[in-house]
Formats: C-alpha cells, structure tokens, sequence
C-alpha cells in the first residue's frame, strides 16, 4: 500500500513515516520521511524525523549524514545537533559528538541533555576541569537542574574535592527526592571519607525511599560491612539482607553476589555461598576476589585440589582495585542520568 503513495504526496509519505516509527519499523520509516522530504514545504520537520528514525534503527551513519546535510543547509537546532550526537558517541566518534553537544549548547542556552552529555564525555576522558567547567555553565543556565547538580557532584569527587561533592549531591537530591542517584553518590562519598555513620544514615534513606534500587542496597551492604558488622548482629542480618536484595534485584551485579557469598561463607553457610561465588565468576573472569574466596569455601569443604587450583589462578591475576570501584560507581550514577532525543513523532 505505501509504493501505491504518490512520490509527490508528502503529507502521506509523513503520516507513514509517523505510523511505522510508532510501531518500532524505523528503518521502513526513515525511508517514508526520506520520500516526504523531499516534495514537502517543511523539509527540516521531515528531515528531522528521517535522521532520527535511522538513529532508533542503529544506522548511525545514515543518521549522522542526514543530521549533517540539514546542519549544513542552515537548519541549525539543538535537537537536530543531538541526533548528530547522540549517533556520533553510538558509533565510536567521541570527539565529533563532543563538537556536536557544544553546538547544541551554543544553539540552545538550556539544553540540558547536552550539558550532561558533554559532562559524561569530559568524565569518561579525565577531563575533570574541562567538564566542571561545563557543567558550572549548564547551571548557570539551569540552575534547578538536579541532573547537572548531580554530573557536578561526581566530577567534584573525582578530584577529591569532597566537601564541594557533598554540596552538589545534597542540592540534587533536594531537587529529585524520587531519583536515588544522589542519596547513593553521597554515600559513596562518605564511605570514601571514612564518615560512616553519615554513610549509614545515607544509604539507609536511599533503601527506604528506594527499596528497589540494586545500588542503594548493595552500598548500605558496604556501609554496614565496614562499620564492622559481624554474623549474627543485628546490623550483620541487615548487611546480608542488603546484599539479597541487591542480588534478587540485578541478578548480573557480580560484586554482590561475591560480597553475599563472603557474607554467607563468614557464617558457615558454606554450599549458599559457593553457589554465588560461582555466579559471580562467571559474571566476571577476570575478577580475583570471587575466585579467593571459592577456594576457601571449597577448603573448608574438605575438597583441597579444587582449592588449590583457585588459589593458584588468583595468583597469577592482578587484585581487584576498591578504591577503584567506589569510583567507577560514581561515574556510573553520573551515567544513569543520561538523555535521550524524543523518538520520532508527529509535530503539528
């Protein structure tokens, strides 16, 4: 039915475009706005659809190209610039989504997607200075912005400049009670610190307002474990049933389930806890602490070749950095708040 469309009947050609995209045919879509492109009066509306139809379809260099070919005919708009950029960070071209995001800034003071954007780039590169920079002109702009507040915050940590991460993260929080990234980043912090019990009192807010959080439940496992929760306390049950719900919650989440699988081996439940250091091997080969502690499972079993074996291979791997890990976490709730461009749809 849609080859019976006259070439020349845009309007048709658009509504198709519309239809298909909605019921997730994006490539199919791409090509009816391509069509309607290019006989329509609004060929940006149609182009715009069309680059972002091949960005949901993952043909990112369709969609780049396209984004481009407007851009470069004087239809210069900060979604448009988007688009651009969101296909060029999908395709591996970091520097040319980097130029895109400041483009989209520059064409729209309060574009707050490309701020944090540019923020997870400058993150990912290092670039704290650069990105504290950005973020601090983001803000200027939208200073009611929890998520800028919270890129903020994580850049400000990754110097070590806690004090100014704490503020960032407690402005965040007050500004999105409902997203737990904050609570949990200034958990984190506060375990960097030393500051326990203001990591206590932190993360257990983050579990009450956000009991299906993975993360939440996982970091007040660490708070609690480091505060020296001991099997059988009362803080010690509390630890462990963190760390359940963390697993039951992101089955795929190693490091709880190699931290359950400690828990469980420090109270003698020897065959539970081989059962998660097993999984979490698997999740992660490459990581030493699951394999330590399988081998002193499986010694306390009495099954000492196996134990053997293990710990020879932790030997010749290089240990788990986790110092490393409470900063990739922070990096990773930075992460979480990441956007998106809207998916195609109809514009009157």
């Amino acid at each position: 039915m849609l080859g019976l469309l006259p070439k020349v009947d845009s309007a048709s050609h658009f509504q198709a475009g519309l239809l298909l995209a909605q019921s997730g045919a994006y490539s199919a879509a791409a090509q009816q706005f391509g069509i309607a492109r290019r006989s329509s009066k609004d060929s940006y509306l149609a182009g715009y659809n069309q680059a972002l139809a091949y960005l949901r379809a993952g043909n990112y260099q369709a969609a780049i190209d396209t984004a481009n070919e407007l851009l470069n005919q004087g239809h210069e708009t900060a979604e448009l610039a988007d688009v651009a950029a969101t296909a060029y960070l999908k395709s591996g071209h970091t520097q040319e989504a980097y130029n895109a995001l400041r483009l989209a800034t520059q064409l729209n003071p309060k574009d707050e997607d490309a701020y944090v954007d540019l923020c997870l780039i400058t993150l990912d590169r290092d670039r704290y200075d650069q990105g504290l920079q950005i973020a601090s002109i983001g803000l200027s702009h939208l200073p009611h912005s929890s998520r800028l507040r919270l890129q903020r915050g994580v850049l400000h940590a990754m110097k070590g400049q806690f004090v100014q991460a704490q503020a960032d993260f407690e402005s965040a929080a007050e500004l999105a009670p409902a997203d737990p990234s904050p609570l949990i980043a200034l958990g984190v912090v506060a375990i960097q610190t030393g500051n326990l019990d203001v990591a206590l009192k932190d993360l257990r807010a983050a579990v009450r307002k956000h009991p299906d959080n993975y993360a939440a439940q996982y970091w007040l496992s660490q708070a609690l474990l480091r505060a020296g929760a001991v099997p059988g306390s009362r803080e010690g049950d509390e630890a462990k049933a963190a760390l359940e719900a963390s697993v039951r919650l992101n089955p795929n989440y190693w490091h709880a389930r190699a931290d359950l699988g400690k828990v469980m081996l420090d109270r003698g439940e020897i065959d539970p806890a081989i059962v998660e250091l097993r999984k979490a091997a698997e999740l992660n080969p490459k990581a030493t602490e699951p394999l330590y502690l399988l081998a002193q499972a499986y010694r306390r079993k009495g099954d000492e070749p196996r134990a053997q074996e293990l710990t020879s291979r932790v030997a010749q791997m290089q240990a788990e950095d986790r110092e490393a890990l409470s900063r990739s976490v922070l990096k990773g709730l930075g992460h979480a708040a990441t956007g998106a461009p809207d998916a195609a749809k109809a514009h009157p």
